[in-house]
């Protein structure tokens, strides 16, 4: 059996209108919610995104990796978000390689992530998350 969220599928959830704060004439403001699956064992960490832009997905994949460890691969569908986040961790991870000695490299190489799309006309395909946030919206 693999490690969990060794292989981890990712999709968003959204929008949801939240309260700015507990004030009684408050406004509303769109926020997000990145749903993540483990493949092994089908748990479902959330985290809250404040838009669909790449750095606020960055900035919740972060949390969840410091929470869960480097997945070895991620999948989704061909959300612009993930692919740009893809694209930057890998454009920062060459980067890390070649600023540090061979030693270094051949030591964190494994955390090199191997991100795979769905086909683009093939929603179907991201059963497992797409079931999650269906889970989530019923739920929520």
């Amino acid at each position: 059996m693999p490690l969990p969220f060794s292989v981890t599928g990712v999709d968003f959830a959204g929008p949801f209108l939240i309260k700015a704060s507990v004030l009684r004439s408050t406004t509303l403001i769109k926020r997000y919610v990145a749903v993540f699956v483990c493949f092994a064992t089908k748990a479902v960490p959330l985290e809250l995104c404040s838009d669909l832009t790449v750095e606020a997905f960055r900035a919740a994949f972060a949390r969840f990796v410091g929470r869960k460890g480097y997945p070895a691969k991620m999948m989704s569908d061909h959300g612009k978000t993930f692919i740009g986040a893809q694209r930057a961790s890998e454009r920062k991870f060459v980067k890390f390689l070649n600023e540090y000695s061979a030693d270094t490299t051949q030591k964190y190489a494994p955390l090199g992530i191997n991100w795979q799309y769905t086909p683009p006309s093939a929603p179907h395909m991201g059963g497992l998350w797409e079931s999650a946030v269906k889970s989530f919206k019923t739920h929520f």
